[in-house]
């Protein structure tokens, strides 16, 4: 393997080479130097996140294809400045790469899912590294612009809870995956064979676990409508419960409001509190200002509803109905289980 063709097939679909210096807004110096150079609007800050995913953790070579993982790898990380409230600019991108059949071939097909995303986005790759590992996995440093980020401080009782977008769809399409006998095999990128006789929903699924789409309208359009956010990456509970601790107060939900379709809903509702990987984002608003949030994200063509409260006492407390409900046994995932 020749680094410098690796680095050449990585840079090709975003029209980018080695000795490049200025390509995009805003960029004075890319990929060729040892630090991107670039110049942010005026009276904006910079909001950062650096997002990593990892052969046998994040993704299998059995179900994702390369231009799947380069495709989520930008995706979670712009689903973070979608939270906060920011346009995405710039990213970079350090590339672990194993020894494979044909690594060129891999590199360049998961640049080739990175760079369709980063089109539609306007966010430009400025940098990166690569480096040998004994597994494929791609981090993703992605850097955007606010007139004021949000975070997940702000929410205080009474404030509602409002959800943008769906949740359980990734958690069912792993789930529909992993139950495909015919993608048993070895770790390797031998192509994808999806499960046959699936009903619209659960194609959606499937894609929603291939393919996220990062709410990055929704969260513009929430501006400062919400008074704080997190996207849901680690399960509707787990960042849920981020969200309430960072604020310093608990929250109330009812189930029968979750956003969630019908192949969800009958593969069971654990799916939508601790599944994860959806990337819905999850609001705190004044309830005089709950509607409008509706509202302004519905107008960006995302769902969007409003589906608690938040309270006083710390935890988080499940309605069905009005009446209390357990919380089950999983809240979404732990990054070190």
């Amino acid at each position: 393997m020749n680094e410098l063709d690796l680095i050449d097939a990585f840079l090709s679909p975003f029209g980018l080479t080695r000795d490049a210096r200025g390509r995009g807004a805003g960029v004075l110096s890319g990929p060729g130097d040892d630090c991107a150079v670039v110049r942010p609007s005026r009276g904006r800050q910079l909001v950062l996140k650096v997002d990593e995913v990892v052969e046998d953790v994040h993704f299998q070579p059995r179900w994702f294809e390369p231009e799947d993982v380069g495709h989520k790898a930008l995706a979670a990380a712009l689903s973070d400045l979608a939270a906060a409230g920011a346009r995405p600019r710039w990213f970079l991108c350090a590339l672990g790469v194993r020894r494979d059949a044909d690594p060129v071939r891999v590199a360049r097909e998961m640049a080739r899912g990175m760079a369709n995303l980063a089109r539609r986005y306007r966010c430009a790759l400025v940098g990166g590294n690569v480096t040998r590992a004994p597994a494929w996995s791609i981090s993703v440093t992605a850097i955007g612009e606010a007139e004021r980020a949000r975070g997940r401080r702000g929410a205080r009782p009474g404030d509602k809870l409002v959800v943008a977008g769906e949740l359980g769809r990734a958690a069912l399409g792993l789930r529909l995956l992993q139950g495909n006998a015919e993608n048993d095999g070895s770790a390797t990128w031998r192509g994808r064979r999806q499960p046959t006789r699936l009903s619209r929903e659960e194609t959606a699924a499937i894609r929603a676990q291939l393919r996220p789409e990062p709410l990055l309208a929704a969260g513009l359009a929430a501006g400062k409508i919400a008074v704080a956010a997190v996207d849901v990456s680690d399960g509707f509970l787990r960042d849920l419960g981020h969200l309430c601790d960072a604020s310093r107060c608990g929250s109330e939900v009812e189930l029968s409001d979750l956003p969630m379709d019908a192949a969800v809903r009958d593969s069971g509702v654990e799916l939508a509190l601790g599944g994860g990987e959806d990337y819905a984002l999850l609001f705190a608003a004044r309830p005089r200002d709950a509607e409008r949030l509706v509202s302004a994200i519905r107008r960006t063509k995302t769902a969007a509803r409003v589906v608690g409260r938040f309270v006083k006492t710390r935890g988080i407390r499940l309605l069905q109905n009005g009446a209390p409900q357990p919380l089950p046994p999983n809240l979404g995932w732990d990054h070190l289980a």
